[in-house]
């Protein structure tokens, strides 16, 4: 176990509680989602980013300089359609 581990139980709904001092290092609030996924063998939590937040990060990282020349063109309704696919109508 690392410097930031701590013994938790599972309840009888199969829920654990995420230390407050871990939640803050990540600055996740309450009711906020999270992906959780098996890495090598153990559970791991991690912030979920929405797509607003990723595409507001991202911002002026992609240019006509900074693009590959072997990226692929697609087209921005192709890319539209990608990222919203998993989405409810409408939205």
């Amino acid at each position: 176990m690392n410097a930031d581990g701590d013994d938790r139980r599972i309840d009888d709904k199969g829920r654990i509680t995420i230390p407050q001092r871990m939640r803050e290092r990540l600055n996740l609030e309450e009711c906020e989602r999270v992906s959780v996924e098996l890495e090598d063998g153990a559970i791991v939590v991690r912030p979920r980013v929405s797509r607003s937040a990723f595409v507001d990060a991202m911002e002026g990282c992609l240019t006509a300089e900074t693009k590959s020349t072997d990226a692929p063109t697609v087209a921005p309704a192709d890319l539209k359609a990608d990222w919203t696919s998993d989405l409810p109508d409408g939205s």
